[in-house]
């Protein structure tokens, strides 16, 4: 969800994007490409699996003022196959597009019951429907075992989580943003062909519940970090990462398409320079949005 923070206030993120690889072959050993604000395609030899995919998009003049639903035109554009996706809590900018992506390309969804409730609600057949608890269970997907962790959300507004709360009953669209609530929170946690890779869809985590968990790839929100103390060298602590790969920094109510730009109180370079100050630092690669980074051929 997005979120304020006392960052330096720039929306320009010149010299911080990193390039691109070209778009892989299916059959790839494990590629990622960002989707902007939280969301990932994650890609292993034909199996194509989507972490909390915003596609839609909307403006903050539909956010403040109307009642939204998914922009299948968006969701068609940019969603070619999907065999799963994988909500880490149900705020719009995480929930909102996936069960039209499940309606569209018969994919999966991985979710808390807030989740798979607004799934309901959307018409997703309850056999496309996987319910995580976060009880230490993991799941087969392709070639992929996933394991979501029990987490929280970032106390950004004052020191709450906005929209608290669970999302007990199937859900119907169109509505306001405040519907969807946050639910239940995880970190992901993807082990499959190569490096693992964990999600970090919001600026917070509970590191008793990441007891024996590593993570070679880190996908790390930064919107929040400033009301979380010592949130970025806790991450880099806890799952002791080779690769950081930062999101949910963008603006995500402008097109994706649009050049790119960070949240106004987001700190993207203050970000990359905390797990330069880490001990054992990663690496840090900024992609830019719907770039793509092939992490093993």
């Amino acid at each position: 969800m997005f979120g304020l923070g006392s960052g330096r206030l720039t929306t320009s993120v010149e010299g911080l994007l990193g390039p691109s690889d070209e778009r892989p072959a299916d059959r790839v050993g494990l590629a990622l490409q960002w989707l902007g604000t939280a969301g990932f395609r994650v890609l292993s030899k034909g199996h194509h699996l989507w972490l909390d995919p915003h596609l839609s998009r909307h403006s903050l003049l539909e956010l403040a003022t109307g009642k939204i639903v998914p922009k299948l035109a968006n969701i068609e554009r940019d969603v070619d196959r999907a065999d799963a996706v994988v909500v880490g809590h149900s705020h719009f900018d995480h929930a909102l597009d996936a069960p039209a992506i499940a309606k569209l390309r018969g994919a999966r969804v991985y979710g808390a019951e807030d989740t798979l409730n607004w799934c309901r609600g959307y018409g997703v057949p309850e056999a496309q429907l996987r319910r995580m608890e976060g009880r230490g269970e993991s799941y087969a997907e392709g070639p992929f075992t996933l394991r979501p962790v029990r987490s929280q959300h970032s106390p950004f507004l004052a020191g709450q989580v906005p929209f608290a709360g669970p999302i007990s009953l199937p859900l119907q669209g169109p509505a306001p943003v405040w519907a969807w609530r946050v639910g239940q929170v995880f970190g992901l946690h993807l082990q499959g062909p190569g490096p693992s890779i964990y999600h970090v869809g919001s600026a917070d985590l509970i590191e008793a519940e990441m007891t024996g968990i590593q993570a070679d790839v880190v996908l790390c929100c930064t919107i929040g970090r400033h009301s979380v103390r010592n949130f970025t060298q806790r991450v880099v602590a806890a799952l002791r990462p080779k690769l950081v790969v930062p999101c949910h920094w963008d603006l995500f109510w402008q097109p994706l398409q649009a050049p790119p730009r960070q949240i106004l109180t987001n700190d993207l370079a203050g970000f990359i320079a905390e797990v330069a100050a880490c001990a054992n630092a990663p690496q840090v690669r900024v992609l830019p949005p719907r770039g793509w980074a092939v992490l093993q051929p």
